[in-house]
């Protein structure tokens, strides 16, 4: 009798954490517009300098807090940062209070300056989403981000890209390729 009840115990226990690990895996991995947007609001000076400070530093196409890559090299490790020791220190501070893990500066996109906040997986395929800035319009622009975008909007490649405006300049993004 003891046996069986210690065995329906062990049995209920193992339900319950395959169920939790289920419900785990299934939850997205990124965060809500609504999280986004506020991050964006209560950070929204400290996003506001990287851009000035991404923009002045018109060879640096990615910086992280353990790399940067270079417009003409993106050799790593190398002598040449592309800035000095104390600016990327201002960078990495910046980083760790806008959480995000560097910014993009895509290299067919100059005028975008990407935060990517959530990734998942990893080359060559993967998906993103995060805050941009762009001093030209972004298309195409939807109302939510939260779930998966509708097919229509991935390229004959699977590549889709899509937006939601936060405010001038200001969109989140999701990235999937």
């Amino acid at each position: 009798m003891k046996n069986t009840i210690r065995r329906t115990a062990g049995v209920r226990w193992t339900i319950i954490a395959v169920c939790v690990l289920v419900v785990a895996a299934c939850r997205s991995p990124f965060q809500s517009d609504a999280a986004l947007m506020s991050l964006f609001a209560q950070q929204r000076d400290e996003f506001q300098t990287l851009v000035k400070m991404a923009n002045e530093d018109i060879h640096l196409v990615r910086i992280t807090p353990s790399f940067t890559t270079l417009d003409d090299d993106n050799e790593w490790p190398r002598q040449n940062i592309g800035i000095s020791q104390e600016r990327w220190a201002e960078y990495k501070r910046l980083f760790s209070r806008v959480r995000t893990d560097g910014i993009v500066k895509p290299l067919d996109s100059p005028q975008r300056i990407e935060f990517p906040i959530s990734e998942a997986g990893i080359a060559p395929a993967g998906s993103s989403k995060g805050l941009v800035y762009s001093s030209t319009p972004l298309t195409p622009v939807l109302p939510s981000l939260d779930g998966r975008p509708p097919d229509r909007y991935s390229d004959a490649k699977g590549h889709t890209r899509v937006y939601r405006q936060i405010e001038d300049h200001w969109y989140i993004y999701f990235d999937e390729w």
